[in-house]
């Protein structure tokens, strides 16, 4: 097989198994809140009011604290499996929605922090393994962008649908990835980006802690902070926070299934955003870098505008029918919101995994370990805080955070870029 024709198969691969994997787990965390928040409606006992958040921000401080582990992990278990024990426990969290009670609802959300950092890192070590400077833009959005497009069938999935089925579904699919990771084929690419990390290599931990928050210090890494920060409060608004306001605005209850069709143009926007990187890529070659960034902050802000006009500024934590700022909420809107978040989640991630490769090319694993730290520690303090926030604390947060990030970016990958051609 040819070298550039095994570097596709192997993205191709890995965003299949991510397709099948967060088909649920995306579909799920956007609706988690009022699912569950009906749940302790039905039953107080069993479970919190505010578990959809409450959960997915356990979920992302194990995540944030398991990460300064994860380069330790990696040379334990490999790449691969990596991705193959830590997608096992992201199914194991999908059957806690088969009965919920808040035992195991937050045990397996404990649990699946972990899980999502071995992966996370899994993936990031498995793509740089298998993709080549050139190759790495068109690879990253590829194998993202198929896996956010299983949110258009998880859309289609939760149309009037039992809550018991839907989440045996998802959880059906996520045993069905966990069998196509197994079967990812582990040999690098020639001319990789980082060298392979094998499994029978032995690092003790306390060493691998140590160089991590050495690396963590290092001027590159404080300087790109922002950015995985920003990438934080971008992923919990459009995979939490908005969702949910879909259905606490009483404004919008009228348009049934809603939700799903949201979860579905968040799928589309993926998708088509995914193409343009990958394409764009190819004719420019450093189109994944600054450029994408850029992209991908613009469209985010207008999201974010467009969210801000057109919602009630409690909707975002409570059931809420108070009048809007300028827009009246429709679900044309919603969707046209909904589109833009997806391609500017697309493009975010994609530029983000571009500078993790090239930022530090000899620290790769310390450098997407400290990404998965600084992303998940944003996320869970907008979570926990997200009960009583209201949406224009949003709007600043992520106006202010973006400008930030996009600077923070362009003097990051300056600095890689002058590195990488010294």
């Amino acid at each position: 097989m040819k070298e550039s024709t095994y570097d596709l198969l192997c993205a191709v691969m890995l965003g299949f198994g991510n397709f099948c994997l967060f088909l649920g787990y995306d579909t799920q965390n956007t609706i988690a809140e009022p699912v569950l928040r009906s749940v302790h409606d039905r039953s107080p006992d069993r479970i919190d009011m505010h578990a959809g958040y409450n959960g997915t921000a356990v979920c992302t401080v194990v995540f944030m604290l398991f990460s300064l582990a994860v380069p330790w992990t990696l040379g334990r278990l490999g790449s691969k499996g990596s991705i193959v024990f830590g997608s096992s426990l992201f199914t194991a969290y999908l059957c806690s929605f088969l009965y919920v009670h808040y035992i195991p609802y937050y045990v397996s959300a404990a649990a699946n922090g972990v899980g999502y950092a071995l992966f996370s890192s899994g993936v990031g070590a498995y793509t740089t393994e298998h993709s080549t400077a050139r190759t790495i833009g068109r690879n990253s959005a590829l194998s993202y962008s198929l896996a956010t497009s299983g949110l258009v069938v998880g859309g289609l999935a939760i149309f009037n649908t039992s809550q018991r089925l839907m989440y045996g579904s998802f959880v059906a699919l996520g045993i069905v990835s966990n069998i196509i990771f197994a079967l990812m084929p582990p040999r690098a690419v020639e001319k990789s980006l980082a060298q392979v990390n094998d499994s029978t290599r032995r690092i003790r931990l306390s060493s691998t802690l140590k160089t991590v928050l050495l690396t963590m210090k290092e001027s590159r890494m404080l300087l790109a902070a922002p950015v995985f920060l920003y990438l934080g409060f971008t992923t919990s608004f459009w995979m939490s926070i908005y969702a949910a306001t879909l259905i606490y605005s009483k404004r919008l209850s009228n348009h049934d299934n809603l939700q799903a069709y949201y979860i579905s143009a968040v799928g589309v926007g993926e998708i088509l955003m995914g193409a343009i990187v990958s394409l764009a890529s190819k004719r420019f070659r450093d189109f994944a870098k600054m450029t994408t960034q850029s992209i991908g902050t613009a469209l985010f802000v207008l999201a974010m505008v467009l969210a801000f006009l057109s919602t009630p500024f409690d909707a975002s934590h409570s059931p809420t029918d108070d009048e809007t700022l300028l827009i009246q909420p429709s679900m044309e809107v919603a969707l046209l919101i909904a589109l833009l978040l997806g391609m500017a989640d697309c493009a975010l991630v994609s530029s983000r995994t571009v500078l993790c490769s090239l930022l530090m090319p000899e620290k790769i694993p310390q450098v997407f370990s400290i990404s998965k730290f600084y992303q998940p520690l944003a996320s869970s303090v907008i979570l926990f805080l997200s009960s009583f926030i209201s949406m224009p604390m949003h709007f600043a947060l992520n106006l202010a955070f973006g400008t930030i990030a996009l600077y923070a970016y362009h003097r990051s990958m300056s600095i890689a870029s002058r590195r990488e051609g010294a």
